[in-house]
């Protein structure tokens, strides 16, 4: 490194490098944040539901009655899944949870919610699944026709 050499009032030397150091702004760490941020939008954007549960599109009917919460409700998803409080489960898992649901109240209507799409069969399995449990107060979920 070169110095020059100035000489003050008084005798005393100031040495003054000729090069100075840049600052410099680290990116990196911001590139790790960004990626961050792009993987987290893309996996939640992937996961989204409704705050009930489920995306479904209910089929539409004009004689739609509104059902109390108390109700059980079993929602049968686009592709055949079927799912109790938001839990996904197989039809012998469904017969087993929805039998243990009712002995704590057999008077309960069990409501299903499903895809306007989804197959006839899927339905039919849910409902004689419940049968087999015990219940035959049935409801079919619908959205009222507008």
């Amino acid at each position: 490194m070169i110095a020059i050499a100035d000489i003050e009032p008084g005798g005393k030397e100031m040495f003054k490098p000729t090069l100075s150091k840049k600052s410099s702004i680290n990116i990196l760490p911001l590139i790790d944040v960004i990626f961050f941020l792009l993987v987290f939008f893309m996996l939640f954007t992937s996961f989204r539901t409704t705050p009930e549960g489920l995306e479904m599109q209910l089929p539409t009917a004009q004689t739609v009655t509104e059902q109390s919460q108390e109700n059980i409700v079993v929602d049968i998803s686009e592709d055949g899944q079927f799912y109790l409080e938001g839990e996904q489960l197989s039809v012998e898992n469904l017969t087993a949870r929805i039998a243990d649901l009712y002995e704590e109240n057999p008077n309960r209507v069990t409501i299903i919610n499903a895809d306007q799409d989804t197959r006839y069969q899927h339905v039919i399995t849910v409902m004689d699944s419940l049968r087999s449990a015990g219940f035959y107060d049935l409801a079919l979920a619908a959205e009222r026709d507008s």
